[in-house]
């Protein structure tokens, strides 16, 4: 029998947090089911190892390492590459989708600008989301 402590309670925690954070995210819609997929690899696999913690023992021994520390450092670290490889590749995805936006910002704005005809107020300067207020200093004799 496997003797628990407190690491392994607080691995198991982490586990169901995250399961529960993946779950939530996608729920609300946030973010795709790959997140979800992370989620639970990661996850999964915490509680497992919190559940049975000399699992890595077999680990060790099928990847032909004499210490179950060294299958821990390669799991782990395994891990976190592909983490890190899904993160810079949502971060990319992401940095592709805000440069689609301001452009598509420049372009409404610039087509707002030469629709309004007023050379002398323009449309950015309105807060519309505050109830219109012109957030602009009054130039030279102009009142508000």
């Amino acid at each position: 029998m496997a003797e628990y402590t407190a690491v392994n309670l607080a691995t198991f925690l982490v586990g169901v947090g995250l399961l529960l954070n993946g779950y939530h995210i996608v729920r609300r819609g946030r973010e795709d089911v790959a997140l979800l997929v992370v989620s639970a690899v990661v996850g999964t696999g915490l509680i497992v190892v919190a559940l049975f913690p000399d699992v890595f023992q077999v680990v060790a021994a099928l990847l032909g390492l004499e210490l179950k520390a060294r299958a821990i450092l390669v799991v782990s670290n395994l891990t976190l590459f592909v983490v890190a490889i899904y993160l810079f590749n949502r971060i990319g995805r992401l940095y592709e989708r805000v440069s689609r936006l301001n452009e598509e910002l420049s372009l409404l704005k610039n087509a707002v600008e030469e629709g309004a005809g007023d050379g002398d107020r323009r449309q950015g300067d309105t807060a519309v989301s505050d109830g219109g207020e012109d957030r602009r200093e009054p130039a030279d004799g102009e009142r508000r």
